[in-house]
């Protein structure tokens, strides 16, 4: 029989080595006392007084084949199922004879009796090596058969009519027999089922924590594991006054190489990598993987930080040659930040961040590289990235908010528009300023499903006010340089619109003065179709560029903002440049030939709004109007300003 059929799956874990070799020495140790009990009976029956013909051939048949197994079971201990089943089956086939020849052979009672108590001892035998080996079904079964035979065999002699040597004490006998017998197998395979089921789930327990702390892609400590064996290590440099060196790696290119040449082969490069990382190992290092092409190595009891510098540079020479994966080669780098206990940090997770910051700049500045944690230099760069992962996540579970400043119209002072500003207030952070949250966005790409929330949000709340409001309100949006030049933004829009059921003169687009000069065949492309759909086009922050006045004539727009630098100066001409008055004049004149209306921006004081009039500005902006509101503030403002009775309020939540 092979192997595996006597193999339980608990022990498949590297356990069958042992699990074979311990019962093989078991029955290699209770074999013997089976030769010798038959053997003797065989010498001794005679003369106890006990001889039976049963007896006196099946004894040394048994001996000798007991003898048989035990060398066979000697010379190769992968015999163990042929063994263990033929003991079963052989000790069964013996039991069942010497119960027909006892019952049905004309045997005296008393010899009955005896014969019986002497030769059932062993049913134990059967029970045990059936059950108690998992694996060996076929000895189960014989087991099961043999207990259901000696019940029927029983019940035949208790029925036979007129058997001459049935006795009441043989009858109590041969149910004393089956009770236990029934009894000895169900508790037999009700406890082996219990001690497998347990052994199964504590295999599944041991199984389930070895992959909740081992990445199983490259078989290397993960997250988890890294944690733990950190968390213990700075334990053990606080008592002995000793450093530790996390060392964050950081595969260069990667992104490029799962893309270009497809995540198989970018799994195969970090099998290997994986490979390599441990070869530079020393005895006490500990390197885990904690996310897709990120690792961790740590190193401890560090008497010279140049020793981590040491290490990581031998790591950097480990992966010079080419990986090969598909006959394909992949020249490999990393980018490497070091942190040290307790100099830069005191617990995992602040070393971490500050070992991943300093990796960080190594990418920044060129990449392939070791850099050390500078707390001068990287503290802004960490606050930058763990306000990304914040606002990565604000994104995600809509968190931030939309506030509306009106636009006015200069000459009759009524409401024209309201622009949507986006604001965003963190447990962590406060309210942070959209000077600040908007660049992170822009850098890492965010903006795009930020601006597209944006457009939706102002959308549907500028619908819900024409509900309440006779009058349409136009909302204006600001749109970044990414979220403009994606292929489907014209799509997007046209999404927006059609799903708030709102009509596109009712949205107003400001795209920035730099974004129109680049690339201005694209840009007055898709600005002409968002122009022809009914979309107001507005130019924002006009007149920072200095050079785009004659691009006014041939772009498709509707709208110039003069940037509130500008404006800010007419207030108070003697302390500002002399030039913005020339300037806000300038714009505001060719406006006037080009039919552009023109909004002054960050009009703060009557003068300033005066002025921007007297120049030719049509609208005005600024907290000399009002400061930004929230939707239920620009709710209210609509209908008072209306001359309308104020209704249930219609809010974000709407």
């Amino acid at each position: 029989m092979p192997l595996h059929s006597i193999t339980p799956p608990a022990l498949k874990f590297g356990g069958d080595r042992f699990y074979v070799a311990r019962w093989q020495r078991t029955l290699l140790f209770a074999l013997p006392f089976g030769v010798l009990a038959f053997a003797s009976g065989w010498f001794l029956e005679g003369p106890s007084g006990q001889f039976s013909i049963f007896d006196h051939v099946t004894y040394p048949i048994m001996a000798v084949t007991l003898a048989a197994l035990w060398c066979l079971l000697a010379l190769d201990k992968h015999n163990l199922g042929l063994v263990v089943i033929t003991i079963v089956g052989g000790t069964s086939a013996f039991l069942l004879g010497k119960l027909v020849f006892l019952l049905f052979f004309g045997i005296e009672a008393p010899s009955v009796l005896a014969q019986l108590t002497e030769t059932f001892f062993w049913v134990p035998v059967i029970y045990l090596l059936s059950f108690v080996l998992p694996g060996v079904t076929i000895g189960r079964r014989i087991a099961l058969g043999f207990t259901l035979v000696v019940l029927a065999l029983c019940s035949v002699y208790a029925l036979w009519p007129d058997h001459p040597q049935r006795t009441l004490g043989v009858l109590y006998a041969l149910l004393q027999i089956n009770l236990a017998n029934s009894v000895l197998l169900g508790l037999t395979q009700a406890f082996i089922g219990f001690k497998e089921a347990y052994t199964r789930n504590q295999t599944r327990m041991e199984v389930a924590e070895r992959f909740a702390e081992i990445d199983t892609l490259t078989n290397l400590p993960n997250r988890f594991s890294l944690q733990k064996r950190v968390t213990t290590s700075l334990e053990v440099a606080r008592l002995r006054g000793t450093q530790v060196a996390l060392l964050f790696i950081d595969i260069d290119g990667f992104k490029t190489l799962n893309d270009t040449f497809g995540h198989e082969a970018g799994d195969l490069v970090l099998k290997q990598l994986a490979v390599r990382l441990q070869n530079v190992l020393r005895k006490n290092d500990f390197i885990a993987r904690i996310s897709g092409d990120e690792f961790v190595l740590v190193i401890e009891d560090v008497e010279d930080p140049q020793i981590a510098s040491f290490v990581a540079n031998k790591l950097q020479a480990e992966l010079v040659a080419p990986f090969h994966v598909a006959n394909q080669a992949f020249n490999v780098t990393v980018s490497i930040g070091i942190s040290f206990f307790p100099e830069d940090a005191d617990d995992v997770d602040a070393l971490l961040r500050h070992a991943d910051s300093a990796m960080y700049r190594v990418k920044r500045s060129g990449k392939n590289g070791v850099q050390q944690y500078r707390r001068e230099t990287d503290a802004q760069l960490e606050r930058q990235r763990a306000m990304e992962r914040d606002l990565r996540a604000a994104i995600q579970a809509q968190d931030l908010t939309l506030v509306y400043q009106p636009i006015h119209d200069l000459a009759t002072g009524e409401v024209r528009k309201f622009e949507a500003l986006l604001r965003w207030s963190n447990p962590t952070w406060g309210h942070v300023s959209p000077a600040d949250f908007i660049p992170i966005a822009e850098a890492s790409g965010l903006i795009v499903p930020l601006g597209t929330w944006v457009l939706h949000e102002a959308c549907r709340q500028a619908k819900a006010w024409q509900r309440v409001c006779a009058r349409g309100v136009q909302v204006s949006i600001n749109v970044s340089p990414l979220q403009f030049a994606q292929s489907n933004f014209y799509a997007t829009v046209v999404e927006a619109l059609e799903l708030h059921g709102l009509t596109p003169d009712a949205l107003e687009l400001e795209l920035t003065e730099s974004m129109v000069l680049h690339g201005v065949d694209h840009v007055t492309s898709t600005l002409d179709r968002l122009q022809r759909l009914g979309v107001s086009i507005a130019i924002d922050d006009f007149g920072t560029g200095y050079s785009s006045l004659a691009y006014l004539r041939d772009l498709p727009i509707d709208t110039i903002k003069i940037d509130r630098s500008f404006i800010k100066d007419l207030g108070s001409p003697r302390k500002g440049p002399q030039f913005s008055l020339a300037l806000v004049e300038a714009i505001t004149r060719l406006a006037q030939h080009l039919d552009l209306d023109v909004v002054a921006e960050g009009i703060e004081t009557k003068a300033q709004c005066d002025i921007a009039k007297s120049l030719g500005c049509t609208a005005g902006q600024g907290y000399y109007f009002a400061r930004p509101m929230t939707t239920d503030a620009v709710d209210v403002f609509l209908r008072v300003t209306a001359g309308e009775p104020l209704r249930e309020s219609v809010g974000l939540a709407n």
